[in-house]
């Protein structure tokens, strides 16, 4: 570590990924052995792309698909994978919002995602239905039977009720 400058100091978040290996074949005979953490490099580097990883270890995907059900370390990193992806895609409306150089077409497409989205449920320009109309109802189902409850709401009550 520098202790002159310590925040020049690097850390290193891909240590917990091996390198991967030459491999001399086109496809990877099935008595060698898949490695997980050759398989969880190869995940890594193709940003959870599946077919891309499979393509990097010379496997076909079936094989890397029954990998990652058997182990759990390849599950999270598929898992870490995919909200990555999440996160990188629920930046792209908002990032676009606060552009000053978009123009009105692209604010508009970015505006209408951020307003469909979770995140603005309940508000009044919003589609989005508000979380508490989502629960006015539950149901139960067992085996031969239903049993749906049903809470009344502001909407349930005829006009002319009150006054």
């Amino acid at each position: 570590m520098d202790k002159e400058h310590p925040h020049l100091t690097l850390v290193d978040h891909d240590a917990e990924f091996v390198p991967l290996p030459y491999y001399p074949w086109d496809e990877r005979p099935h008595t060698v052995p898949l490695d997980p953490d050759e398989c969880a490099t190869a995940i890594h580097v193709a940003h959870g792309s599946l077919p891309k990883a499979a393509a990097l270890l010379r496997i076909p995907l079936i094989r890397l698909s029954r990998a990652i059900r058997a182990h759990p370390r390849l599950q999270r990193v598929l898992d870490e994978s995919f909200q990555l992806a999440l996160h990188r895609a629920a930046a792209v409306p908002i990032d676009t919002l606060f552009d000053e150089a978009a123009d009105a077409r692209r604010l508009e497409w970015a505006s209408t995602k951020v307003l469909q989205s979770r995140l603005a449920q309940g508000h009044p320009l919003s589609p989005a239905p508000p979380s508490t109309a989502q629960s006015a109802s539950l149901t139960l189902n067992q085996p031969n039977r239903s049993i749906t409850f049903r809470w009344r709401t502001d909407a349930d009550e005829p006009p002319g009720d009150s006054a």
